[in-house]
C-alpha cells in the first residue's frame, strides 16, 4: 500500500522528505518514547482486558488514504460479525510529513486507534515506542499459529526479536518490466543477470543516445534498498538489547559499485520517480525497461497508456548467477496497538483482513490490486487472468516466482524514516556527482548510527 497514489494502495510509500526543522522537531516530540528498550516493548502487557467483550464493541481501523468502495469490506466483516464495528479513519500527512510520522505523534499524545494498516518498513519503528500489542500474547489468539498462511520472508518481517507485532498484507517483490518491442528494435537480449543488465544498458545507450535501459530515481532510495535486498544486504538486525546496524555492507556496496558504473557511462536515467517527466519518458518509449515491484503494472497502465500491449514480466536479473533472489518494494501488515480495550477483537479483524479469502477475491485484490502475501490468496483466479497491457502474458505467475525467492530475515530498523531521508539526501548527492554511490551508503551509516544513539537506543556496528 501506498503514498504514491490517492486512487489506490497498490504502490509502496515515497520517502516524502519533510524540511530539516520540521523533521527535527516530530523525531524529537518522539525521542524520548523512542528510548523505550527494544526488549522492554516486547516484554510489555498486553494493553486490555482479552475477555470477549460484553456487549457490541466498536474498533477504529487507522489507513492512510481512502480504501476504494470500502463499504464493501466493512460489510463483509460485520455480516461476519455483527457485534463488532469497525470505524474506519483515514489519517493523511500533514504538512510534507508522511502520515507514518503523524501516527508516531498520535501514539505519543494516547490517540493511538484499535488497529491499523500501514507500510510494513516502518513497524520496527513503533515496535521500538513501546505502543505495538505483540499479537503472540493476546489471549486465545493463537496468533504464533497463523504463520503457515503466509510466504515466510513477509512473515519475517513483523517480528521484531523475539515478538510478533502485525500481520503482513501485500508484498512488493521485483521483476523486470520491460518494453518488448524495444528490446527486439535494439537486438537486446533480456539479462537473466545483473552484470548483463549492466551491459545492455550501456550498449542500448550507445545505439540510441536517447533512450535508457532504465532509471535511477533521485527522490527515493526505496528502489536501491530493495536491489540491495535482493543482493543480500541485512542493514538492520537484534541482538540481545542491542541494533547491529551494518547499512553501507558488502551487499549495498557491490549494488552501489554497479549502479556507479551507469552513471559514470550516464547509461541511466536519473529522474524523479513518478514525475510527470518520467511518466512521459515511459509513455513515448525513452525508457526500455523498469525494475519495479509487484504493484508495477497498475502505475505503467496509467502514466503509458501509448505503449499497451509492448511490455512483458521478467524474473529479476540475478546478483548470483544462477541463484533465484529477490527483494520487496513496499507492501504493508495489519498492526494492533497496545492501547486497544479488545486486543482479541482487534487482532480477529486483523486476521480477517489478511487471511479472509473472500476479502482477497472479493476486495484487495480486484478492487486495489495489490499482490498478497498469504499464500492460499496467491491462488486466485483472479491473479490467473492474462493481461492486455503485457500483450496477453499471465504476468503473475512471474512476479509469484519472484515472490516466492524473495530473501527473508531483512530488516528495516528502529528509524526507517531516518534511515530512507537520509540515504535519499546523500543518493541525490551522488546522483550529481558530489560522491559516489558507496560513500553515499557510507555517510547514511555514520548519520544514521549517530542519530539512533542520540534516540538512546542501544547500537552495535559490525
Amino acid at each position: 500500500m501506498s503514498d504514491h497514489d490517492s486512487r489506490t494502495f497498490s504502490l509502496p510509500a515515497r520517502q516524502a522528505a519533510a524540511p530539516a526543522g520540521r523533521r527535527r522537531r516530530y523525531l524529537a516530540a518522539i525521542a524520548l518514547t523512542m528510548a523505550t528498550a527494544l526488549t522492554g516493548a516486547a516484554c510489555s502487557s498486553s494493553g486490555g482486558s482479552t475477555d470477549a467483550a460484553k456487549g457490541p464493541v466498536t474498533l477504529t481501523f487507522w489507513v492512510k488514504t481512502p480504501f476504494p468502495d470500502s463499504k464493501a469490506l466493512l460489510d463483509l466483516w460485520e455480516k461476519q460479525h455483527p457485534d463488532i464495528k469497525i470505524k474506519m479513519e483515514i489519517v493523511s500527512a500533514s504538512g510534507n510529513t508522511i502520515p507514518q510520522a503523524k501516527l508516531l505523534l498520535d501514539v505519543k499524545a494516547d490517540r493511538a486507534p484499535d488497529i491499523a494498516a500501514f507500510d510494513t518498513q516502518y513497524l520496527p519503528q513503533f515496535v521500538t515506542t513501546g505502543s505495538v500489542l505483540d499479537l503472540k500474547t493476546v489471549s486465545g489468539g493463537n496468533a504464533s499459529a497463523l504463520a503457515s498462511n503466509f510466504e515466510a520472508w513477509a512473515w519475517s518481517t513483523v517480528q521484531v526479536g523475539d515478538g510478533l507485532y502485525g500481520l503482513p498484507i501485500d508484498s512488493g517483490p521485483l521483476s523486470l518490466y520491460y518494453r518488448k518491442d524495444l528490446f527486439e528494435k535494439y537486438d537486446l537480449p533480456v539479462p537473466t543477470t545483473m552484470d548483463e543488465y549492466v551491459q545492455s544498458s550501456i550498449a542500448l545507450h550507445k545505439k540510441d543516445p536517447s533512450v535508457y535501459m532504465g532509471n535511477l530515481p533521485t527522490n527515493d532510495a526505496s528502489p536501491f534498498n530493495a536491489l540491495a535486498w535482493a543482493a543480500g544486504s541485512r542493514p538492520f538486525k537484534v541482538e540481545g538489547k542491542s541494533w547491529v546496524v551494518d547499512i553501507a555492507n558488502p551487499a549495498a556496496l557491490k549494488v552501489a559499485d554497479t549502479m556507479q558504473k551507469l552513471l559514470d557511462e550516464k547509461a541511466v536515467l536519473t529522474l524523479p520517480q513518478f514525475s510527470s517527466q518520467w511518466g512521459q519518458d515511459l509513455n513515448t518509449g525513452k525508457v526500455a525497461s523498469w525494475i519495479s515491484a509487484a504493484w508495477a503494472p497498475g502505475p505503467l497502465e496509467s502514466v503509458a497508456p501509448k505503449t499497451k500491449g509492448k511490455w512483458a514480466v521478467a524474473a529479476l536479473p540475478q546478483w548470483t548467477p544462477g541463484t533465484a533472489a529477490s527483494g520487496s518494494w513496499g507492501g504493508s501488515s495489519a498492526v494492533v496497538f497496545k492501547s486497544t480495550e479488545h486486543p482479541k477483537e482487534a487482532l480477529e479483524f486483523a486476521k480477517f483482513i489478511t487471511t479472509n479469502q473472500q476479502v482477497w477475491s472479493n476486495y484487495w485484490i480486484p478492487k486495489i490490486t495489490i499482490y498478497p502475501t498469504n499464500l492460499k490468496a496467491q491462488k486466485s483466479e483472479a491473479l490467473s487472468k492474462p493481461s492486455s497491457f503485457f500483450g496477453g502474458q499471465k504476468i503473475y505467475d512471474t512476479i509469484a516466482e519472484s515472490n516466492h525467492s524473495v530473501a527473508r530475515d531483512f530488516n528495516y530498523g528502529p528509524v526507517a524514516n531516518e534511515w530512507f531521508t537520509t540515504q535519499q539526501n546523500y543518493l541525490s548527492q551522488a546522483v550529481n556527482g558530489k560522491m559516489t554511490l558507496a560513500e553515499a551508503l557510507k555517510e547514511t551509516q555514520k548519520s544514521v548510527v549517530a542519530y539512533m544513539r542520540k534516540q538512546g537506543l542501544s547500537v552495535q556496528e559490525p
